[in-house]
């Protein structure tokens, strides 16, 4: 019998430690880590994954354009602030198809009450409104059930888009909201402190418009 409690002891004082691993800090993350963290974030607060599809004209003169994103952010934003929707967390990645090399976006919303197709006409206008059969397709949003694949599945095609594009390993292939990356960087930060996520209402982006 004393073997036996002498035994458990052991095993007890050597038990591996349940503490959460340590998380880096928010801005020691690399850009796709933290991309993976804005849609860890997106999914929790009810987000959704998007796909932008361009229009043609727009699509051709973005090939030529020697930082797309920035382009892109700028439209994007003087889009927001027409709708008054400048609060709308967002995130995109630039992609170039395999076939063709054609640009289209993938990324993740927060609408926070706005309604999906407010935010759907407000990007469609950003790169390019399509008519017809085709623009019926331009736009997809869905909800998010495994953010750790929509982020590895955003970024799969990057080196091959950099190719296409003609792009330099400098030019970013993304854009990132304010409002997106301070929920983002609030959200990590509260789980690295082991305060939980940010749950409460005050934390959550305020939008207008709806």
């Amino acid at each position: 019998m004393m073997h036996d409690k002498h035994n458990l002891h052991i095993s007890t004082a050597h038990a591996p430690s349940m503490k959460p691993p340590i998380l880096r800090r928010w801005k020691d993350l690399t850009p796709e880590q933290r991309h993976r963290e804005i849609v860890r974030a997106v999914s929790k607060h009810n987000g959704q994954a998007v796909t932008l599809n361009m229009a043609p004209a727009f699509a051709d003169y973005l090939v030529t354009a020697a930082n797309p994103m920035r382009l892109i952010g700028k439209r994007m934003n003087a889009e927001l602030n027409v709708a008054d929707l400048a609060a709308l967390p967002i995130l995109l990645v630039l992609e170039a198809t395999r076939q063709d090399g054609r640009p289209h976006l993938h990324g993740v919303f927060i609408g926070n009450g706005t309604s999906t197709l407010k935010v759907q006409q407000v990007m469609r206008r950003a790169v390019g409104y399509i008519t017809g059969r085709s623009g019926s397709r331009q736009f997809k949003a869905k909800n998010i059930y495994a953010p750790d694949g929509w982020a590895s599945y955003i970024h799969k095609d990057r080196k091959m888009t950099r190719r296409l594009l003609a792009l330099s390993g400098d030019e970013r292939l993304s854009w990132v909201s304010r409002p997106m990356t301070q929920f983002a960087q609030n959200d990590y930060e509260a789980v690295r402190r082991g305060h939980g996520a940010t749950s409460n209402c005050n934390a959550k982006p305020r939008l207008h418009g709806n």
